[in-house]
């Protein structure tokens, strides 16, 4: 283990890192990353041991500074896609800055339930939970994946003119949606189980498809939709209640621990079903409720791989620095821990300035121009990660990204590309799904 000011020292360079980069429309930290270690590797830019804490750093300030392009770009990662409509209601009215507040509420929530879980109750109680109910993750994949679609109910049915039409439109928002999981997971499928990508992306082969889905398709749509820049107040004024915040904090909790400790299920399907099961009302609830629900997902998935009794491999940025260094005492917890509160409060603070600074300036650069730059550093992202089929699989993704917005369903479908696969290779039928799609 490094010394304690080293630790600090790394942890303070990824948060840093993290928040000079989590604002920008677009971009995700995770393939920020993944790009920083393939171009530079880690050995020669910090020692190995001190990349986990580095991460740390970049992965807390990218949970509290994503909010900015997510209220005030509307471009988000697939976490945060149940988060826009509210958020936009809030930006066309001008209160930016307030629908930021009330998710940094949340965040700071997040924090506290993730460290007092971490240091009290995630060593006792983490470990026998996750053997006991981990051989039924298929299952429990299944049955969120059809509670996605049946919480959509047909809706629109009754604006057409002959029974026929009445019928199509209450479900063809159902129906796209279920087209969207298909093709994103046929899509899945081939990036997983073929040569199209080079080996050497072993842990980049799904960041162009992800890049995809819930990036460029997103900045593509600012560019044609070319959205109006309204004033925004920088006031800090929030409207909620206590009693909202703790029930929105509760249900974010819950979310966001279902998706950190089992695989596939991400945080936006577990804001979904936590979401339902608290019965989640008003969009003040929901912003808190998400900004707790993606620290816990983001940093609590992380963390797993701290935790000496678990060491869990949860999400690409643990997966990335697994194949670098492992942390193996319980002194490397404990540092963990405080690195995530240090971090905390710096992310706190940047995002807190920074809104208020594009709050006031928001007319100054069109987010249309912003989205044009951005559009070419994700095709640069991609092809230095994934080499020219890498961005032909960012066009395709970014195709299926833009059928959900046409279909007007949600976007958390295109996450049939990881779902997919993995449901396919848990039940033992892959090699029967290559023959059919004639992949060998």
């Amino acid at each position: 283990m490094l010394p304690l000011p080293d630790l600090l020292l790394w942890s303070l360079a990824g948060v840093l890192f993290g928040a000079l980069i989590s604002w920008i429309p677009g971009f995700h930290i995770f393939n920020i990353m993944a790009l920083l270690v393939a171009v530079f590797g880690v050995g020669e830019l910090m020692p190995v041991q001190a990349f986990p804490f580095f991460a740390i750093g970049a992965i807390v300030a990218y949970a509290y500074v994503s909010a900015i392009s997510s209220v005030y770009f509307s471009v988000a990662d697939e976490s945060a896609v149940f988060l826009l409509f509210p958020t936009q209601r809030y930006l066309l009215l001008g209160r930016g800055h307030e629908a930021v507040l009330l998710y940094l509420i949340g965040a700071v929530a997040g924090t506290l339930i993730l460290v007092v879980g971490a240091l009290f109750i995630f060593p006792r109680v983490l470990p026998p939970i996750y053997q006991a109910t981990s051989p039924y993750v298929t299952y429990f994949l299944v049955a969120i994946v059809v509670f996605m679609f049946m919480s959509e109910w047909p809706k629109e049915g009754d604006r057409g003119k002959t029974p026929f039409q009445r019928l199509w439109m209450a479900w063809r928002q159902i129906l796209g949606g279920i087209f969207v999981f298909f093709l994103s997971g046929i899509l899945g499928f081939i990036v997983m189980n073929t040569n199209l990508l080079p080996t050497t992306s072993a842990y980049t082969r799904l960041t162009p498809m992800f890049i995809g889905f819930f990036g460029m398709s997103w900045v593509i749509l600012n560019i044609l939709s070319n959205p109006p820049m309204l004033e925004q107040v920088p006031e800090d004024r929030v409207e909620s209640s206590i009693y909202n915040t703790l029930k929105a904090s509760f249900g974010g909790a819950l979310g966001g621990t279902i998706a950190a400790v089992y695989p596939i299920i991400t945080g936006g399907m577990g804001a979904l079903v936590a979401g339902h099961m608290t019965s989640q009302r008003g969009d003040d609830a929901f912003i808190i409720s998400q900004g707790v629900n993606r620290v816990i997902y983001y940093v609590g998935a992380f963390t797993l791989l701290f935790l000496p009794q678990l060491r869990l491999t949860r999400g690409a940025a643990a997966w990335l620095v697994s194949s670098i260094y492992t942390p193996k005492s319980y002194a490397e917890y404990l540092a963990a821990i405080g690195a995530i509160l240090l971090s905390a409060g710096i992310s706190f603070l940047f995002t807190y300035y920074l809104s208020k600074f594009i709050a006031r300036s928001f007319n100054i650069v069109h987010i249309r121009k912003l989205s044009y730059v951005v559009a070419v550093t994700l095709v640069v992202i991609s092809y230095l990660l994934t080499g020219p089929m890498g961005v032909v699989v960012l066009m395709v993704s970014t195709a299926i990204g833009m059928m959900a917005a046409a279909f007007n369903t949600r976007r958390s479908y295109c996450l049939g590309g990881l779902i997919l696969p993995v449901l396919i290779s848990m039940t033992g039928h892959t090699g029967e799904i290559m023959s059919l799609l004639g992949l060998r």
